[in-house]
């Protein structure tokens, strides 16, 4: 079987960067160039316009529109111009200029190289990656980078208390993989020794109150499962993250499965609280947390 070939081609980033004072801006789309099949591809964001409106709210919408649309504009005439020229060094240099560095509320960030099986197929990849982020919405990557987070400043408030990464609690025909956990200790009538404390990062930032309830109630159901195998629910503390609580559905959703969590045995702590949650992790005597944060 013929092998596939690799194409290198190099890409950029489209940023809005309104204010170069402070350094933030937005990606909104990406710019790709293959030498060897002379593609030229440009995307760009026109649809969620709040994703810019958000992050820079006093910005005037009308204008940050028309700009952008001017922008796309010219961006697809240098697209159509690219496939009608034949000469592929000369679409890789209108590629070079497109992206070099300007001084503009749209530019460009650094140009860099990847190699590819589907020079057509790239520039769709690299949008959902840098714009869309899509990687982000895989399932509980929020808990994933919450609990590095988590791990390394509990290493570094609390070193006389020993934190580790991923441990399995196994209670008979049950058990639970965990991502932050203390000392273990031997607890009556547990089959085998369980961790002083664990840690769990729970992502209840949801757009959808079923999604919600339903990432939320595994883990009351796990808690049951745990305290019928004789392994004590208080040794679990939950980090929430909270949706938009103005929205009274997911409001009413979150607040579900936090109490749901507490009766449960388990301990619920404010994920953005995180002198709190270091306490509680460090002390196995302290009392549970009262649900007046939410």
């Amino acid at each position: 079987m013929k092998p596939i070939a690799k194409h290198v081609c190099n890409y950029a980033v489209l940023r809005f960067q309104p204010y170069p004072e402070t350094g933030e801006f937005v990606n909104l789309g990406v710019a790709v160039q293959c030498p060897e099949t002379g593609l030229l591809e440009v995307l760009v964001e026109a649809k969620k316009q709040r994703r810019v409106t958000d992050f820079f709210p006093e910005l005037n919408k009308a204008q940050f529109r028309a700009t952008r649309e001017a922008v796309e504009a010219e961006f697809e005439r240098v697209k159509q111009l690219a496939a009608q020229e034949k000469d592929r060094e000369l679409v890789r240099r209108v590629f070079q200029e497109m992206v070099r560095p300007r001084e503009a509320v749209f530019r460009f960030g650094e140009v860099k190289t990847i190699l590819t099986n589907d020079p057509e197929e790239l520039p769709r990849e690299l949008f959902e990656r840098y714009v869309l982020r899509n990687f982000a919405k895989q399932k509980e990557y929020q808990e994933t980078v919450m609990a590095k987070r988590y791990l390394k400043v509990l290493r570094e408030l609390r070193p006389e208390c020993p934190f580790h990464g991923q441990f399995v609690i196994r209670g008979g025909l049950y058990h639970v993989k965990v991502p932050i956990h203390s000392a273990q200790m031997k607890q009556p009538d547990a089959l085998t020794p369980v961790p002083a404390r664990v840690i769990k990062p729970l992502d209840l930032d949801k757009d959808d109150p079923t999604a919600i309830i339903e990432h939320g109630d595994a883990w009351v159901t796990r808690l049951g499962r745990l305290k019928g195998c004789k392994l004590d629910p208080e040794r679990f503390i939950f980090a929430v993250n909270q949706p938009r609580m103005h929205i009274a559905d997911l409001k009413d959703a979150f607040e579900e499965v936090v109490t749901g969590l507490d009766q449960a045995g388990g301990i619920v702590v404010n994920a953005n609280d995180t002198e709190r949650l270091v306490k509680v992790a460090a002390d196995s005597d302290l009392p549970k947390d009262s649900l007046d944060w939410i």
